[in-house]
């Protein structure tokens, strides 16, 4: 059976509204009927239990009806990132083992040609290509009795990461792990029926899936945004009286310029803002919060953890900086360059380690990778997140050094992106900035820092470095400063890295030959 199914979707008031998408809105029981009906049809064409079943699509209640389908009918889900190359999709879907994919029609180009099972959404009339899904879903059988497959520990998620430092990686999550995730964050956030949340969060990522299984579990009805479009997330912002919306940095620093355009006054119904997937620099935090009157809840996790580990508190309110401490069924520790734990007290500030994770939540391991899966795993069973951090004296958790991979080592100074980016985030003209170490002969690398101002915004090189010399120590300061007219981004809004060192190297190894 699946207990997401059965703790999301089979509630006792099955009338209240669930999802709304444009002109359309569905009651729990509609949105319910049809992943039973599209299940019927999954098991039709063949899908048997612990199968898997790829989904692509961008935040379209197709996505929702589909993962629930999925579940129902013992298979496995595998999300797509549709923000991957073609040549990484595929990878997902041929290294995951999918029988069948369901899609939409935006990203038929993908998958013409091979042989692959696919049915599809928004085809047209005229092009019967594919198996419709919306017809499925409308002819499958209400009836349908749900599959059993395995147990509650069973890998029944294959959440692809973004594959930042390779190929995608598998991680396989059960439903428990998600359960357990959605009663850590119960207590803190406690929502209602009352609530009415935005999802322009992408669904195939670990942070968008949860708040819309959050949202379902606490029965407040998700509207759903495609992607990332400031004038539509306004418009449904004010139009379907928001309550609570989920970004990360970039995204909120965008619709902010469209909310000061507008006034903030028609967003009063707003209450709370949640900001995780990067770092949030504390001047966009004071923004946020200023300009709409409310507060900020900055959360902290990863797809290996189902994803939430942290977040801060509403009763607290924000801590600039800090991520809030664990989920109650969470427990963090830090260790050091050696592996050994870090002490720390309460009413003490910690030092800087790694950030190791332990709790229900977290992933049973890597697909199909035994070797990188006993690596992340140290011997008391706790998950090395690759994230360097430090806890405050009320026991409040900071990622105060970034990533592991990302720090810069410069004539043997171990550098934190993060603490330049804080600085040119401090400047009125930026909009984004992302800095990356690359390879130098005589300092082993150096600093480059990759800008992209604000609209009609303008300044030099020079002024940035001078900025940056007042703020930062010299070895800090970067040696090139590099301007965009718009950084290279993944679905979700963050900077991805990997293409801006790859770009930088480029260029690097051009100016040599």
């Amino acid at each position: 059976m699946s207990l997401l199914f059965d703790r999301l979707l089979q509630k006792p008031d099955a009338s209240l509204l669930a999802l709304i998408e444009d002109e359309t809105q569905w009651t729990l029981a509609e949105f319910r009927e049809k992943a039973i009906r599209l299940a019927s049809v999954l098991q039709a064409k063949g899908i048997q239990p612990g199968d898997r079943v790829a989904l692509m699509f961008m935040n379209q209640k197709e996505y929702l009806v589909g993962f629930f389908a999925v579940l129902y009918a013992g298979a496995i889900v595998v999300p797509i990132n549709v923000s991957i190359p073609s040549d990484d999709i595929i990878y997902v879907v041929l290294n995951s083992g999918s029988k069948l994919i369901l899609t939409t029609y935006a990203f038929k180009h993908c998958f013409e040609g091979r042989p692959i099972p696919v049915m599809m959404a928004n085809q047209p009339a005229e092009d019967t290509t594919y198996p419709s899904l919306e017809e499925a879903i409308e002819q499958g059988n209400p009836q349908f009795p749900q599959v059993p497959f395995g147990d509650a520990n069973s890998m029944r998620i294959l959440m692809y990461t973004s594959g930042t430092t390779g190929k995608p990686k598998g991680v396989m999550l059960s439903e428990n792990n998600l359960i357990a995730n959605l009663e850590g964050i119960h207590p803190i956030f406690k929502f209602s029926h009352l609530e009415r949340l935005l999802l322009a969060l992408p669904l195939f990522h670990a942070y968008g899936l949860i708040i819309g299984l959050y949202a379902l579990d606490a029965q407040a009805p998700i509207y759903l945004v495609p992607n990332f479009a400031p004038k539509k997330i306004l418009q449904t912002l004010v139009e379907g009286k928001i309550t609570v919306l989920p970004l990360v940095p970039t995204m909120f620093s965008v619709l902010l310029h469209s909310i000061q355009k507008v006034g903030a006054e028609k967003l009063a119904h707003l209450k709370a803002c949640i900001s995780g997937g990067a770092s949030l620099p504390e001047k966009l935090l004071r923004q946020i919060e200023n300009s709409l009157d409310l507060v900020v809840l900055e959360g902290y996790g990863l797809t290996e953890t189902a994803p939430v580990l942290a977040v801060n508190r509403p009763s607290v309110g924000s801590v600039p900086k800090s991520v809030g401490p664990a989920l109650p069924n969470v427990q963090l520790k830090l260790v050091d360059a050696q592996g050994k734990t870090i002490d720390w007290q309460p009413g003490q500030t910690s030092a800087e380690g790694e950030i190791m994770a332990k709790g229900p939540n977290v992933m049973l391991g890597y697909y199909n990778l035994p070797e990188e899966t006993s690596q992340v795993f140290d011997a008391e069973g706790y998950f090395r997140t690759g994230d360097l951090g430090h806890f405050d004296a009320q026991g409040n958790l900071f990622i105060s050094g970034g990533r592991i991979k990302d720090l810069i080592i410069k004539a043997g100074e171990n550098i934190a992106p993060v603490r330049i980016e804080d600085v040119f985030y401090q400047h009125p003209a930026i909009l984004h900035a992302a800095v990356i170490g690359i390879p130098d002969e005589k300092l082993g690398e150096d600093i480059v820092a990759c800008i992209e101002l604000k609209e009609s915004e303008t300044v030099t090189e020079t002024e940035l470095k001078k900025f940056c010399q007042e703020h930062l120590p010299p070895f800090m300061v970067p040696t090139v400063i590099r301007f965009y007219d718009e950084l290279p981004k993944n679905q979700t809004g963050k900077v991805i890295k990997k293409q801006l060192r790859e770009e930088n190297l480029n260029l690097l190894q051009k100016a040599g030959s």
